[in-house]
């Protein structure tokens, strides 16, 4: 018993020993704080934040957006008190305005605009490189600014490895914070880097933007200057291909020249910006390509894997491309259309028989019917006694209905050929021909019949496209089951068109109203295609670039006061012509008859003539024997 008490005594005072212990650590820690395994006076720490202040001041108050505050240590992966006291004085100081968030390997984005200031700090340039390396483009706004303060004296060497790391996830508005020595800190130096620099086109190297001295920095106005107004003549890699009219290629001489509505905007933003362009496009049979998460094709494919600066041609929104890809402001507007047939001609036997319905020429047969049937009575039947006698009856009524050679008839026959003149002369030859008169022009009359979803299904037409346009259809219950993929996106879209408008492809092209108005302007007079007017659907090609891309919101700028200046139009103008079809009526002034026209009459002479040599030589045949 006496044991155990005195054991308890003893464990008590081992405790009590303990606890002072650990709350003289603990005062101390109130005084100080550990950096590099050493105690550094809490003062020196709060002195140590005053080149911070004004920066964060100056240049992440407004616009108003949170501060995503993080820190890395090289020891083992864990942060030193060093960086989180900093941290901590930063929001203290400034908590009137501040709005941050702290973060350890993975930032915490509370709203789309958490990501647009970022403050980093670490102990070591690896360390630094352990965040950048981590982050992704959902991570940071390329337009946003980036402080990255390292608690190391400046060396030339990890700092052209930071500016690379920096650059390949082009975050351009960077200010990096370092001591002018290791034992210095009071003195500080800012840099940064400018991938277009003249004469020094994508050249990374550490610039130097300012210095700490005596307690201020020197020019801190010139920190976060815009870089991207002006690539002193750098070279951008531009990816695109052919897509008419949006993008277009000829040679004259040995150059190739690139044209068309989208060229002329991005001639006018590389005039304006002050770069040129390198032209890339994707390999093989695909020009759009499938936008994924990962290995993406064609044209989507290079954009996302940052081999171009931004692509253009015929690329409009969609929902994946939103998702994977940055889509700045649409260059115009326009529809994505149908490009259908026109009305599909008469042949010339239809021609001739198309003036009348089937129930008309039902009609016309009965009365004629009935015509032969009372001449046949009234001549050739002992019902009705006339002293005129037809040998034929057929014959007969081909002369009252047709004319043709006849023997003199008495004054009582006046009244069947006045019966038979007005039922066929004054009635039907009269409304045979007015009507037959807009059949004989039919090749001429434009438009056509094709113009909702409902009038394709009906004629049993198919709808041709790419598969990056039937996703804008893949909703639309109308067309499900009846769409034909065009796998060769490299083959012309004249051709198509001018297959459809001869009607050798049995379907509707879906293509962008742009490329139809082209084509008629310049195919136009071969083969006409017109628009399905109810079938279209609002779609805004623009440029499409990479996720982090720095150029998106500039680029937009621009083409806004391209538009807003009304310059956009007139460039665009150029490749279209819709004058045909303003001008286009539905029922044209009359025009001299062709070919085309009087075929179906002079077919059905011929068949005629042909019948009737075979009637003659039968004749005579049949004369010979008797």
């Amino acid at each position: 018993m006496w044991l155990s008490v005195h054991g308890f005594h003893r464990t008590t005072a081992s405790l009590m020993k303990l606890f002072a212990t650990l709350l003289a650590l603990a005062m101390v820690a109130q005084h100080c704080y550990c950096s590099a395994g050493k105690l550094v006076p809490l003062v020196d720490a709060a002195r140590a934040t005053e080149h911070l202040q004004a920066p964060l001041k100056q240049h992440f108050q407004y616009p108003t957006f949170p501060v995503n505050f993080r820190a890395e240590s090289s020891w083992n992966g864990t942060t030193t008190t060093r960086e989180l006291f900093e941290i901590n004085e930063l929001m203290l100081e400034n908590s009137g305005w501040l709005i941050g968030t702290v973060s350890g390997r993975l930032p915490i984005v509370t709203n789309p605009y958490a990501s647009f200031y970022n403050v980093f700090f670490a102990d070591g340039y690896d360390a630094m490189g352990k965040i950048l390396q981590t982050l992704n483009y959902t991570d940071y706004d390329p337009t946003g600014r980036c402080l990255l303060v390292i608690n190391a004296a400046y060396e030339t060497d990890h700092m052209v490895q930071l500016a690379v790391i920096l650059w390949q996830l082009r975050m351009v508005n960077v200010a990096v914070i370092v001591q002018e020595a290791a034992t210095d800190t009071d003195s500080y130096r800012a840099y940064s880097y400018d991938p277009y620099r003249e004469g020094k086109c994508e050249l990374l190297e550490p610039l130097l933007l300012d210095q700490f001295v005596a307690g201020r920095w020197q020019s801190l106005h010139r920190w976060y200057r815009n870089k991207m107004e002006n690539f002193h003549g750098c070279s951008l890699s531009v990816g695109t291909f052919a897509a008419k009219p949006y993008s277009m290629v000829r040679r004259e001489g040995n150059a190739t020249i690139r044209y068309g509505m989208e060229v002329s905007i991005v001639e006018n933003v590389a005039r304006w910006f002050n770069f040129t362009i390198d032209y890339r496009s994707p390999a093989g049979t695909v020009k759009w390509g499938i936008i994924r998460a990962a290995n993406s094709t064609g044209m989507m494919g290079m954009i996302q894997r940052n081999e171009v600066a931004f692509g253009f041609g015929c690329m409009g929104y969609n929902e994946y491309r939103n998702r994977y890809l940055s889509v700045g402001l649409p260059s115009f507007i326009t529809q994505l259309s149908m490009a259908a047939p026109p009305a599909r001609p008469f042949t010339w036997l239809e021609k001739l028989f198309a003036p009348f319905t089937l129930e008309a020429w039902l009609c016309i047969a009965l009365c004629y019917t009935g015509y032969l049937l009372l001449t046949v009575v009234v001549f050739d039947s002992r019902l009705v006694t006339t002293v005129e006698h037809f040998r034929n009856p057929a014959y007969n009524v081909w002369v009252m209905l047709l004319g043709g050679p006849s023997r003199p008839v008495r004054q009582t026959s006046i009244r069947l050929f006045l019966a038979g003149f007005v039922l066929n002369a004054l009635v039907i030859r009269t409304m045979y021909q007015s009507a037959m008169f807009e059949r004989l022009q039919a090749t001429t009359t434009l438009g056509s019949d094709l113009n909702t979803f409902q009038q394709i299904n009906a004629a049993h037409m198919l709808y041709y496209m790419y598969i990056t346009t039937s996703f804008y259809y893949k909703d639309n219950p109308l067309v499900r089951g009846r769409i034909r993929i065009l796998w060769d996106e490299t083959k012309d879209w004249d051709e198509v068109m001018y297959n459809i408008s001869h009607y050798r492809l049995n379907g509707v092209f879906v293509i962008p109203l742009d490329a139809i108005e082209y084509y008629v302007k310049n195919v136009g007079q071969r083969g006409l295609v017109y628009v399905s007017s109810h079938t279209s659907i609002n779609y805004n090609p623009g440029f499409v670039y990479p996720k982090a891309s720095p150029l998106t919101e500039p680029f937009s700028a621009i083409i806004g006061r391209y538009q807003a200046a009304g310059l956009v139009p007139i460039w665009r103008e150029q490749f279209r012509d819709t004058r045909y079809w303003n001008n286009a009526k539905q029922h044209p002034e009359p025009i001299s008859l062709r070919w085309s026209h009087l075929s179906g009459g002079f077919y059905l002479w011929a068949c005629l003539l042909a019948l009737s040599s075979l009637v003659l030589v039968g004749e005579r045949i049949m004369s010979r024997r008797k």
